[in-house]
């Protein structure tokens, strides 16, 4: 008999989530084994823990460099860089034959058969789509948002420890190494991109289309959902599987999902009851104490990797790790105020790697200030020194000039940087593009 196990991924903040999701499959899958990943430090054994489910450390999965990748990635990125890792160290060191991976915020209320029946017929994986409809009634989202978030939603997956399917994983996993960014505008949505590659790169991979899974705010306006006359529910015609509750908010009890702008509390009609004791049992399974938890990879020695200092790391390193013994405040620290050459700034003030990243990242300041002139260097600068601390969080270190002045700076020569105009010409042409540049006004190409 083929042995199958299930597994989610969370952080320390939404464990009250897993616990619930793993307490709905404990109920119609009694003897699967379940697992949950804390992409986390585990500071004590959940006590809900050996009942449910058991407890891994993602930072204990064979991941190359897994320091790099907290270090790199916000929460949600980490969260869904881990899954083909998971994924792997189940089927291939743990020896399970089948994976099922369920986001957290999922509720299961019948068995996964169809899954099963897919897997027995031969299949290497299974995915769902977002949609098997367009969706053209002017809301959000649209077919347009969902190609940008990717084609299969990845809060379901199931693998199999068949060849082309451990392949697509190692590849996979190699991609999120150093490419699991939300970054929608560059293409990328974390995990869930790269798998609209998965039905050219898995020849036996099985699409389901069953209306009764991954029900969610993306479908729900092809999804009409009833209570039969025992109580339990339906979508178009055909039992509820798993509804997958994404982008609730405890605070607003009657708000469907942040994620979207189609439907309204009103519009749910026998749903509401799905969502109101969704709630509930989340409620139930520690909410109030599991949010409030903090983010182990949130900081480094006391210096808080606010948005800035990860995008600036992600610039630098964009396709390998440091090779720094360590990512610790030192690095940091050498990282964010290497000096940069503006030539306005020179004698005035100092302008640092991390000043230039926020200045270039944000269409606002570069309006604001020009740092072709003295002026737009000065007022940058001041800004620098008041509003990143409040917005960002940024340590006092990389944004009061007195303290950024008085710090010796190492460079970091494994570092990416920005090409320098001219680099490798001699010194002769050099000096006469500089001087041809003062004569003519224009910019050097």
């Amino acid at each position: 008999m083929m042995q199958t196990v299930v597994f989610t991924i969370v952080s320390n903040n939404y464990l009250q989530y897993a616990r619930t999701l793993m307490r709905s499959l404990a109920a119609v899958h009694p003897g699967c084994r379940r697992f949950v990943c804390v992409a986390d430090k585990i500071s004590a054994e959940d006590p809900t823990a050996s009942a449910a489910f058991q407890t891994v450390a993602a930072h204990n999965l064979p991941i190359p460099n897994f320091h790099d990748m907290a270090f790199r990635y916000d929460v949600m990125e980490l969260n869904t860089a881990v899954k083909p890792f998971m994924f792997r160290w189940l089927l291939e060191d743990q020896g399970f034959d089948r994976a099922i991976y369920l986001d957290p915020d999922i509720f299961v209320y019948r068995p996964l058969t169809e899954v099963g029946a897919l897997l027995d017929a031969g299949a290497s994986g299974v995915l769902t789509p977002h949609i098997m409809r367009p969706l053209e009634d002017g809301g959000k989202p649209d077919d347009h948002d969902i190609l940008q978030s990717g084609i299969y939603n990845l809060g379901f997956a199931a693998m199999t420890r068949q060849p082309e399917a451990l392949a697509f994983l190692a590849w996979w996993g190699r991609r999120l190494q150093f490419q699991c960014y939300s970054d929608v505008r560059n293409n990328l949505f974390t995990d869930q991109r790269w798998c609209d590659f998965a039905p050219s790169f898995m020849p036996n991979l099985a699409l389901l289309r069953h209306p009764g899974y991954n029900v969610a705010y993306w479908n729900l306006a092809h999804r009409k959902i009833e209570a039969g006359l025992d109580g339990a529910m339906t979508v178009n015609g055909e039992p509820l599987v798993f509804f997958h509750f994404s982008g609730l908010r405890f605070e607003e009890p009657k708000l469907v999902s942040r994620h979207q702008q189609r439907l309204g509390w009103a519009d749910l009609g026998n749903a509401q009851t799905l969502f109101s004791n969704y709630r509930q049992a989340v409620m139930d399974n520690g909410w109030s104490e599991s949010r409030k938890c903090p983010y182990a990879y949130d900081e480094v020695d006391g210096i808080r990797l606010s948005g800035p200092i990860r995008g600036l790391y992600r610039k630098r390193y964009p396709q390998h790790a440091p090779k720094e013994s360590c990512l610790d405040s030192a690095f940091i620290v050498r990282m964010c105020n290497q000096r940069v050459d503006i030539p306005a700034a020179r004698g005035r003030v100092v302008v640092t790697e991390l000043m230039k990243h926020v200045h270039g990242s944000r269409p606002d300041l570069q309006a604001a200030f020009n740092l072709e002139t003295r002026e737009g260097v000065l007022a940058f600068a001041r800004w620098f020194e008041t509003i990143p601390c409040r917005e960002y969080g940024l340590d006092p270190r990389f944004t009061r000039q007195g303290l950024i002045g008085s710090l010796h700076v190492e460079p970091l020569p494994d570092a990416a940087r920005d090409p320098i105009p001219n680099e490798g010409r001699s010194l002769l042409y050099r000096l006469w593009r500089k001087a041809r540049k003062r004569l003519l006004g224009l910019g050097v190409r």
